[in-house]
């Protein structure tokens, strides 16, 4: 400590007695930072939960007879999509049976599923979002806005609603193959993301009454494909569309 007291005022004077000194050079010291054995240890506690995470992600859920994809006009992975959340509506809410819309959105479906073997970590890989599914009531009018928007931006997928559309008009709606009718209710069945309005979908603000089943999108479509598994079916895809579009 003296010695660096000693030297600080030899610095000093010498800046007194020689205004043109400068220091010309600092050189920055170096520190070498070692992993600890704890960081080793750590490495080590969290190896088993990945090995286990790579087990389970390599785990074959399903089977489908030939590729699911939304490349151009094929809708064979939305159809896909909308189906698992229509069969959780199938199973766990009856008594919305005739009445309800399945409502996603194609860009939020990242990969396309191969033939063969559909493993959990396909379906993570299609729907990397946590991406709650939830039920809307929205009025007739709002049903309309929402039509509208899929003629205009070809973003949303559905199931249970057909339509056809000539000169961006909307014609022949239907609702589980009945007549849509602009005064009656519906319910929409579809993620969290597109009810806070992504996607440009602000007809669904202020529903008439918002329900969350708390359960992820990705968890709906890997319950879907299990239990397709355990009935020994397959994944059959359906590329036919229920909307129209003519120019």
């Amino acid at each position: 400590m003296i010695r660096l007291l000693r030297y600080s005022l030899f610095l000093v004077v010498l800046s007194a007695c020689n205004r043109h000194f400068h220091v010309s050079e600092v050189k920055p010291a170096h520190y070498e930072v070692k992993s600890s054995k704890n960081d080793s240890i750590a490495l080590l506690s969290a190896l088993p939960y990945k090995q286990k995470l790579d087990s389970e992600m390599k785990q074959v859920i399903a089977y489908s007879d030939s590729n699911l994809t939304k490349d151009g006009n094929d809708v064979s992975l939305g159809n896909f999509a909308c189906g698992t959340v229509d069969d959780y509506v199938r199973v766990n809410k009856n008594e919305l049976a005739g009445k309800h819309i399945v409502i996603l959105n194609r860009g939020g479906l990242r990969n396309n599923l191969p033939a063969g073997e559909i493993t959990k970590g396909h379906i993570f890989e299609l729907m990397p979002f946590d991406n709650e599914v939830v039920i809307l009531k929205i009025s007739g009018e709002k049903i309309i806005e929402m039509i509208n928007s899929m003629i205009k931006d070809k973003k949303l997928i559905s199931r249970n609603l057909s339509f056809t559309s000539k000169d961006k008009e909307a014609l022949d709606i239907k609702i589980w193959g009945s007549p849509f009718n602009i005064k009656h209710e519906y319910y929409v069945v579809t993620t969290d993301y597109l009810a806070m309005g992504g996607d440009n979908c602000s007809f669904f603000a202020q529903p008439i009454s918002y329900e969350t089943t708390k359960l992820k999108l990705r968890d709906v479509m890997i319950n879907y494909c299990l239990t397709l598994t355990k009935i020994n079916k397959h994944i059959i895809p359906e590329r036919n569309s229920d909307v129209r579009i003519s120019k």
